[in-house]
């Protein structure tokens, strides 16, 4: 990890040699102070003035220092989502040494969504992030895009009853609540009694029975255990990116999934609810699987979250495989294979017996006090009727632009983009007064390649808001997808006209992301080499959202074309050989390795 920080401190060093530099550069965002979210926050840019009444909705905005969270749930359960969310930021930066330090990253955007079936309904598809694989019984309820504008997480509001062995009985309800039975115990249920030849009443046996769970193996998972574990995840990929095996990023958002907060205090590294069922049920994972990648084919013994808490808690708070851990980790930060770096944690007999023996030992946790005053109280807004209905648009936005290129689920996944642009077309038309309708949906429409659709509705955000620095940047990008329509002849000067609204966004605000990856991609898209000014544009996106693979990805293609490889090899390793299957993992792995090879798991 530490290899790949001083990578990119080198590169740092050379991209600011280069002189003459007519983009303006963001500046430097401090960890005291709101880091500037672009597309991740809901901005209202519309003119209410225009609305003769606003009509509000039951979401709510929380926002703190380092997240925002939406929810339509109880204000109360809001705040403390997102204190504690501060407050895990706080406690990581405390285990990781980043208290205080300069951050130039933007804000994760959580969304919490009623219940595990509110939550499927959006069929949310993972394709820079995947849960598991785990058994069926381990519900997925999060969504988690790590989006060059900034990280993006959505789960549920109500807990899940995860049930590995069914009752026989009556049937377990989905969700559940913490701190609730996971069942309404049998006296909340209405069961008619038969009335006897002598006037008494009676009660069938089996009607009762059929009311309770038999044989039933099952327990509650609090709904903020996932935001907790997510979080964890995401700030790991973000302060400290890396070649991590999958594993470890499992098992090291478990670890924190059970953290409890006070006012001062928070602890970790408590065992999850269900813990002894779960190793009951499955049991052991032979470690060599997980050492070598197999358990990503999800075939064989099962492999859950919990075994991956079991193994990183072990590693994390062992003085004898800590410090194995720490070289386990770099070695794959250098990108040496999975068996080289297996070598630093020694023997793995020796190392099964260790995670054998962690059984019915007691396992530590940690509790750390702190001043309150370093996680502050969030600030809440409740959201208009307009605004709410964008936050499934925008939620969306990652799950939708992009489809498979071909199998059995492209035509769904198109019928499902097809749907939901319509459904943005619908608020733009119903609410006009509002901006950021027209906003979305010109990305939508850019971004699935409709730019004559996509300049109509930068016009019509222009024409309410001349400054709006997004519906500037894209018209330019809109501007140059038309201008690879024109006679070759024409493709010069309308590229220059594109180009010139995008920079124009970018004095507007310096601070905005968007303004250079839509400049650098204005290269890209005409086959022209981008110049150094637009490299840097990419650095300062990577500084912004290092977790996303997009930008590392287009990073390493220009430091390759400028022979900075072992810059570029640096940039690429976290893409090329991290832990998740990304549309970007291939194409990295092929500027790494000629041959474009590339180990089948991590």
């Amino acid at each position: 990890m530490l290899e790949v920080m001083r990578g990119f401190k080198q590169m740092k060093r050379w991209l600011l040699l280069i002189l003459g530099v007519a983009f303006s550069l963001p500046a430097q965002a401090q960890l005291a102070a709101p880091v500037k979210n672009g597309d991740s926050t809901i901005v209202v840019t519309g003119n209410r003035s225009r609305e003769s009444k606003v009509e509000m909705s039951d979401w709510r905005m929380a926002e703190t220092p380092h997240v925002i969270v939406f929810s339509q749930g109880d204000e109360t359960a809001l705040r403390r989502t997102a204190h504690n969310l501060e407050k895990l930021h706080f406690l990581l930066s405390v285990l990781h040494g980043r208290v205080d330090q300069p951050d130039e990253t933007i804000k994760i955007a959580v969304t919490m969504i009623g219940d595990a079936a509110a939550f499927e309904q959006l069929r949310l598809t993972d394709l820079r992030w995947q849960y598991g694989p785990f058994p069926p019984a381990f519900e997925k309820t999060i969504y988690y895009d790590p989006r060059e504008e900034g990280s993006v997480l959505a789960t549920t509001e109500e807990g899940v009853n995860l049930v590995l062995q069914p009752s026989v009985g009556r049937k377990t309800s989905r969700n559940c609540t913490r701190g609730r039975d996971r069942n309404p115990p049998i006296v909340d249920y209405y069961i008619s009694p038969r009335v006897t030849a002598t006037g008494q009443p009676t009660y069938d046996v089996n009607q009762i029975l059929e009311q309770l769970a038999v044989n039933e193996i099952a327990f509650c998972q609090w709904a903020e255990s996932r935001v907790y574990a997510a979080f964890a995840q995401n700030y790991l990929m973000t302060y400290f990116p890396a070649a991590y095996p999958r594993w470890y990023l499992q098992g090291f958002g478990e670890l924190f999934a059970t953290m409890e907060a006070g006012a001062d205090y928070v602890e970790y590294g408590h065992l999850p609810p269900g813990y002894a069922k779960v190793m009951h049920h499955y049991g052991l994972y032979p470690v060599t699987h997980i050492l070598d990648g197999r358990y990503l084919s999800g075939k064989g013994r099962a492999w859950t979250p919990y075994h991956a808490w079991r193994l990183v808690h072990l590693l994390y708070f062992s003085e004898e495989w800590k410090p194995r851990l720490h070289d386990y980790l770099n070695a794959l930060a250098r990108g040496d294979d999975l068996q080289t770096a297996a070598s630093a944690l020694g023997d793995p007999s020796q190392f099964q017996s260790a995670v054998t023996a962690y059984r019915g030992r007691k396992l530590q946790a940690e509790k750390m006090a702190f001043p309150a005053n370093r996680a502050p109280e969030p600030s809440i807004r409740r959201l208009t009727r307009a605004e709410a209905g964008l936050i499934r648009g925008r939620l969306e936005l990652g799950a939708r632009i992009e489809v498979p290129d071909a199998g059995p689920d492209r035509e769904k996944a198109l019928a499902r983009r097809s749907a939901w642009i319509d459904r943005l077309r619908d608020n733009a038309t119903r609410f006009p007064a509002l901006t950021e309708n027209h906003l979305l949906l010109a990305e939508a429409e850019c971004r699935t390649g409709n730019p004559e659709a996509c300049l109509e509705a930068t016009e019509r955000a222009i024409a309410q808001s001349p400054t709006e620095t997004r519906a500037l940047v894209w018209k330019g990008t809109a501007l140059t997808q038309l201008a690879m329509r024109a006679p070759t002849a024409e493709r010069r000067q309308r590229l220059g006209d594109a180009r010139r609204f995008i920079v124009r966004a970018n004095r507007l605000d310096p601070e905005s992301s968007l303004a250079l990856i839509a400049y650098h991609d204005s290269f890209a898209t005409a086959g022209q080499q981008a110049p150094d000014v637009a490299v840097e544009g990419l650095y300062k996106i990577v500084q912004s959202a290092p977790a996303a693979p997009g930008p590392r990805l287009k990073l390493g293609e220009e430091l390759i074309a400028r022979d900075l490889r072992e810059e570029a090899r640096r940039m690429l390793l976290p893409v090329a050989k991290g832990a998740f299957a990304t549309p970007e993992q291939p194409v990295a792995a092929a500027l790494l390795s000629p041959a474009g090879a590339t180990e089948p798991g991590r």
